[in-house]
């Protein structure tokens, strides 16, 4: 079994919680506080259990041949400023946490802690395609038009000679 990785909340959190670490997740805003990035942050991307490393959203390096690659940071580098309760088990973990030390939580500190949901957008490419496609449609029903005007036009002319 891998052990979670454990990061150290933020001054505000761990004054509102009263609990020191917990354990990170995809969607918690993080802030850097050690290193060459120091006070760049956002929202976690994702979590190297097994090597114990964490790759943060913009938090990227340069490669040689020009491409960015994600930049894995180490947890003790790194300060959790507000956590992601989208999964319930986690919510559940920080009550028994903080009851482990005798601290009653209530709903409203949980919710100055949560990360603000952010709606999806829609792709772009799907909304590219769909613009195509009608107006590929428009484009054949114009031609068919187009044809069956220029048919009539060469039936009449036709009858005129005649």
């Amino acid at each position: 079994m891998i052990n979670k990785v454990k990061v150290t909340l933020s001054k505000e959190l761990r004054h509102k919680l009263g609990i020191r670490h917990f354990p990170i997740s995809r969607g918690d805003m993080v802030k850097v506080v050690k290193g060459n990035r120091k006070n760049e942050g956002g929202k976690v991307s994702s979590v190297d259990h097994r090597h114990g490393m964490v790759v943060i959203d913009g938090i990227n390096m340069a490669k040689a041949d020009g491409k960015e690659k994600a930049y894995p940071i180490a947890p003790e580098k790194i300060v959790i400023t507000k956590l992601d309760f989208t999964l319930p088990e986690r919510e559940e973990m920080l009550k028994a946490m903080a009851a482990r030390k005798n601290i009653q939580l209530s709903e409203e500190d949980i919710k100055e802690t949560m990360v603000e949901p952010t709606p999806e957008p829609l792709p772009e490419e799907d909304a590219a395609e769909q613009v195509d496609e009608t107006s590929e449609e428009d484009v054949s029903e114009l031609e068919s038009e187009e044809s069956s005007e220029e048919s009539d036009q060469e039936e009449e002319e036709n009858d005129n000679k005649e």
